[in-house]
């Protein structure tokens, strides 16, 4: 009821003087947003970018500290004593064993995880007893890391297989050489706990920012997010796509602003690895949002004002208006002979005496067109129905007198047997419905003639359910459809062509299709022809280009239409091999005709 009442009173002028103050004020509001508003964002992104590309070169110092840490852990096995006996060619002994593992285990850091030493005759040294594959471990990823360099500290991020924790875990590992002879290198891994991280954010004292560490595989190697944060899904794809992008690049330094937020990376080239920092839009926008907020409240302030005051100024000078206004919305053909009676003493007085006359004529004028329109869509029906082209005449004639010189067999009287039948049904003495058997007899007859004319390129099959063939429908209604099966469908075969005819029943249609094997339709047809059940029916002959055929289908659908008042579905459904073509008609429709027919 509040709503009905709203309507009534913001309807006509009052609703126009709201919609002018309406553009206005957002004009205005908008011009304020946009000047203030691109001010506030470019300083902002200024500022932003500047503090926290320093933050991220922050935390690749951090980083590359910790790397060139972990270069002199790894140098110390390299000079260690026992370390450089057990590359040289001689076995080293049970006592240089155990000093060469309590040395190493000696040598620890709280970050360590593990450690192993492999030395180049294949003998494991660490906290574990170890069991290694040498050929698998050649093979895999954690020795395919060091690449080639002779001697460089690298660090990567694999799936554990040397300790068999089989977690993803950073690793550290390096080639060792014998120092005073040429022998063949050992190899020493480290792997890294999660108290290496803290190590990497140490310096970092902003918590409200994304901090990632990324291999030179694009792996994550770390990621830390704010209290609170969570990753869209489509935010977080588009930060990381721009990372792998730009880190092809190997630019060392970069800062750009995203969708989303900024975004800050860094390459280290002694690693490989990419350094970033990311700024969510919640902290780039928290300071516009406020801006933005306070322009809003003067905004919506200004239009309440606005609009109290054209509702106080216009109730008075609109109520004669909302009287006529009120009249013309609840007229109906109900009310033609109702009158409005408006005295005001101003040019109101006249708009409601021309308004009467209106009515009269209006209801003149609906009687006229109500005859007029059954007589019209009779002419139309008549007319669609006497447009089908004779070349089918002609043509089966023209075979037939070809028959007739060079077989003189039976097929001639079939032939003519089916063109007599299909004839008959088509005249059907003017009237232009028949019972579905008779349909299904016309189609069948023409069919008949078409596989002699196209030498048994096809074979047809039609299935009715009996309680459906004596149910009353227009006629014509399949041949135009059977007939392109056969001229588009069939074009590409020389045999073996089927077309398979169905008429069945849901529970509220009566359902006709027809499917063949031939070739299926393209796409770009088979959506104009599916539009035809919704477009105008004015319009209905402007789907389909000219020069492309479909004028049986679309007499089909119009007349299928104009029958039965659009309550009808006419589509096509392309198979892997052929097309389907599925007509529906209301079983409303059917039910009034037989009952007709009974009658």
């Amino acid at each position: 009821m509040n709503e009905r009442h709203l309507k009534k009173h913001l309807y006509g002028i009052q609703k126009k003087a709201l919609l002018w103050l309406t553009i206005v004020i957002s004009v205005v509001f908008l011009a304020i947003i946009a000047g203030i508003g691109t001010v506030v964002i470019r300083n902002t992104y200024r500022s932003m970018t500047a503090q926290y590309t320093y933050v991220n070169d922050k935390f690749l110092n951090s980083f590359q500290n910790v790397y060139e840490e972990l270069n002199q852990l790894t140098s110390s096995y390299v000079l260690n004593e026992y370390v450089q006996k057990s590359l040289c060619n001689k076995t080293l002994s049970a006592k240089d064993k155990v000093l060469l593992t309590r040395t190493l285990f000696y040598i620890n850091k709280s970050y360590m995880d593990y450690y192993l030493w492999l030395d180049n005759k294949g003998n494991t040294y660490g906290q574990k007893d170890i069991q290694l594959d040498l050929e698998k471990f050649y093979n895999s990823r954690l020795y395919k890391n060091l690449g080639k360099d002779y001697s460089k500290t690298k660090l990567f991020w694999e799936r554990d297989v040397l300790f068999g924790s089989y977690d993803m875990a950073l690793f550290v590992g390096r080639y060792v050489h014998q120092l005073d002879t040429i022998h063949e290198p050992g190899i020493i891994y480290i792997k890294l706990n999660n108290q290496i991280n803290m190590k990497f954010t140490k310096e970092l004292k902003d918590n409200s920012l994304v901090y990632l560490i990324l291999d030179n595989q694009n792996q994550i190697c770390y990621e830390q997010v704010p209290d609170g944060f969570q990753w869209q899904k489509e935010e977080k794809n588009n930060v990381l796509n721009r990372i792998i992008l730009e880190s092809n690049d190997k630019k060392l330094n970069q800062v750009e602003k995203l969708q989303y937020g900024i975004l800050c990376q860094a390459y280290d080239k002694d690693t490989g690895f990419k350094i970033i920092t990311y700024v969510p839009k919640s902290i780039t926008w928290k300071v516009i949002q406020e801006i933005l907020f306070m322009l809003g409240i003067i905004f919506f302030v200004t239009y309440l004002i606005g609009i109290c005051g054209i509702i106080i100024f216009s109730r008075k000078l609109t109520k004669p208006i909302k009287k006529i206004n009120q009249f013309m919305i609840e007229f109906d053909d109900s009310k033609l002979n109702d009158r409005i009676s408006i005295k005001t003493n101003t040019e109101l007085d006249t708009i409601g005496e021309s308004y009467n006359k209106m009515i009269e004529k209006v209801g003149i004028l609906l009687d006229d067109i109500k005859i007029k329109e059954r007589k019209l869509r009779k002419s139309e029906m008549d007319l669609l129905l006497y447009q089908i082209r004779p070349h089918f005449l002609y043509n089966t004639l023209d075979t037939i007198y070809m028959l007739a010189r060079i077989q003189k067999e039976e097929t001639i009287m079939k032939m003519i047997q089916a063109l007599s039948k299909f004839l008959r049904i088509n005249l059907n003495n003017g009237r232009d419905e028949i019972t579905v058997s008779k349909e299904l007899e016309h189609v069948s007859a023409y069919l008949e003639i078409q596989k002699i004319r196209n030498n048994d390129l096809f074979e047809y099959y039609i299935d009715c359910k009996e309680n459906l063939k004596e149910c009353v429908i227009i006629k014509m209604i399949l041949q135009p459809i059977v007939e392109n099966c056969i001229k588009y469908g069939f074009q590409d075969l020389e045999e073996g062509g089927e077309i398979h005819i169905c008429v069945y029943e849901d529970e509220d249609n009566l359902i006709m299709s027809v499917e063949n094997n031939g070739s299926t339709m393209e796409e770009q047809s088979y959506r104009l022809l599916n539009q035809l059940e919704r477009v105008p029916i004015d319009e209905i002959g402007l789907v389909m280009p000219k020069g492309q055929g479909g004028f049986g289908i679309i007499n089909v659908v119009k007349r299928l239409r104009l029958k039965y008042n659009n309550q009808i579905r006419f589509f096509y459904i392309p198979k892997d091999q052929g097309t389907e073509c599925v007509i529906k008609i209301s079983k409303v429709f059917i039910n009034l005709w037989r009952q007709g027919e009974d009658g």
